[in-house]
């Protein structure tokens, strides 16, 4: 993983599984929606485990993986964990990703780890690129001096205690959270993965104003289905 490819870059999440996006849950599917993107000038990909391989074999730009976990199982909850452990690690490290989203906030783990020794472990055993998923300033923080070689705001109001909690898949879509960028940058961490609610090239340029090191946008690219309902809200037909 090479970090200078993503400056300043678009990468889109080709998220497709049983429980967000269904419909295109398909890993050939995917293959195809991804290298659409890298012609179109996405600078990395970011995957579910199960369309990593398919995906790598397809494109030449960087490919970050995840592997979401519910709790018992129950995908109708939003209480899931990004790569929790060291057994998804190491899964998406086989598949072939070159780097690793991890979740990096402070709800009860899926291991007998904390975060810190959660990225110590992953650096010892695989030498993976990390990128840790979080939902405030103190949560990036304290993942960048963990030694992560990124942060994500992939969770800002995504958990109860977010300042601006939002259930996943609102509609329409809030505003990105431009302060939790500026502030992480503020506080010196130096790369900074700027997620959701971003929907647009005005946004990514104000999330790349406020201190971003590479944007990623997903449903607005990749899931036809929010981007119809988003375009018949719009237009006041729903």
């Amino acid at each position: 993983m090479q970090l200078e490819k993503l400056k300043d870059g678009l990468v889109v999440s080709c998220y497709a599984s049983f429980d967000i996006n269904p419909e295109m849950d398909n890993p050939d599917t995917m293959a195809h929606v991804a290298t659409s993107c890298v012609v179109g000038g996405a600078c990395a990909i970011r995957t579910n485990l199960e369309n990593v391989r398919a995906i790598k074999s397809v494109v030449q730009v960087p490919v970050i993986g995840i592997k979401k976990i519910y709790k018992d199982g129950d995908t109708s909850s939003s209480d899931f964990r990004i790569t929790p452990t060291l057994k998804e690690v190491e899964a998406l490290l086989k598949a072939g990703a070159d780097a690793i989203a991890i979740d990096g906030t402070i709800r009860d783990r899926y291991d007998n780890y904390s975060t810190k020794e959660f990225i110590s472990e992953i650096k010892r055993l695989f030498d993976a690129f990390i990128i840790t998923d979080i939902s405030t300033v103190e949560e990036g923080v304290a993942a960048w001096e963990y030694g992560t070689d990124m942060v994500g705001t992939t969770l800002s109001g995504y958990t109860p205690y977010s300042k601006n909690p939002i259930r996943f898949g609102t509609l329409p879509s809030p505003d990105p959270d431009y302060e939790i960028i500026a502030e992480l940058r503020s506080a010196n961490v130096e790369h900074i993965v700027a997620e959701g609610r971003i929907t647009n090239g005005l946004k990514m340029k104000k999330a790349l104003d406020a201190g971003a090191y590479c944007v990623v946008v997903g449903t607005s690219i990749t899931e036809p289905k929010k981007i119809v309902k988003t375009i018949l809200q719009d237009a006041q037909l729903i």
